[in-house]
C-alpha cells in the first residue's frame, strides 16, 4: 500500500525544517571542536551525555524553526527586485 505523497506545502515546510536542523547540528558539532568557551570540556565531564543530547536537540529545533519561518515568510516575494 502506498501512502500519498504530501501536499506541497507541507513538503516545502519539511525541507526547510530539516535544512535547518542539519545546519544546527553542524553547528554544535563546531562549538564543541573548537571548544568554545570551554563548551566541549564542560560537556566531556559530562557522563550520562544528556547535557549533549539537550544541546543537540535544542539548537536544531530552534535553526529548523527559524529556517522554516525565514522560508514563509520569503514565500510573496518576486525573484526579481527591480
Amino acid at each position: 500500500m502506498k501512502l500519498p505523497d504530501p501536499p506541497k506545502l507541507v513538503r516545502f515546510l519539511l525541507f526547510h525544517i530539516f535544512n535547518g536542523m542539519a545546519i544546527g547540528a553542524i553547528f554544535v558539532f563546531a562549538i564543541i571542536w573548537s571548544n568554545f568557551l570551554g563548551v566541549g570540556d564542560m560537556l566531556a565531564r559530562d557522563e550520562s551525555g544528556v547535557a549533549t543530547i539537550i544541546l543537540f536537540f535544542q539548537t536544531a529545533l530552534t535553526f529548523g524553526a527559524v529556517s522554516a519561518a525565514i522560508a514563509v515568510m520569503h514565500l510573496g516575494e518576486d525573484d526579481d527586485s527591480d
